[in-house]
């Protein structure tokens, strides 16, 4: 009987002890919020169109990507498998029997001139209006040997919140 009635105060004790530290407990709340932005979108305005060239001259063409999204945000630009020197960027365009030349490409917010973006600057910030710009300034300077024909490539410009 004695071993019933310590393990009857042993168990109301611990019961008691448990509902103490239960109303000692601490808490806070954390509030959740989210904001669904617009998708971003980009369009090549035109082609880069260089027209007729002469082997070993130079030519130039103009065109631009506009991105769209949501208001004053910044938005990271790259180019899809393209190398940089820094301010330009290289793109090879190839005729239907495998020859190549290489086109030297640019790329300028239109709000930003002379600031070239590149690898390691990369970053525009859209307007009030949701968009910016991109102006592309291309050149081409096929070899003295180039085969003529046609030739064709293309640009990929990637557009990624930041």
């Amino acid at each position: 009987m004695k071993k019933i009635l310590i393990f009857s105060f042993l168990l109301t004790t611990s019961a008691i002890s448990f509902s103490a530290l239960e109303n000692s407990a601490v808490e806070s709340t954390m509030n959740i919020t989210a904001t669904i932005i617009k998708p971003l979108t980009v369009q090549a305005d035109g082609a880069l169109d260089f027209g007729n060239i002469l082997a070993s001259s130079t030519s130039h063409a103009y065109s631009s990507f506009t991105v769209k999204g949501e208001e004053n945000t910044k938005v990271k630009i790259s180019f899809d498998n393209l190398s940089s020197d820094g301010s330009s960027f290289t793109v090879p365009i190839y005729s239907n029997n495998k020859d190549f030349f290489n086109i030297t490409f640019n790329c300028t917010a239109k709000n930003s001139p002379g600031n070239f973006l590149n690898h390691t600057n990369n970053t525009i910030i859209l307007t009030d209006g949701g968009e910016s710009t991109l102006s592309i300034a291309a050149t081409a300077q096929p070899r003295k040997d180039q085969t003529p024909g046609k030739y064709t490539g293309q640009i990929t410009m990637r557009a990624t919140y930041e």
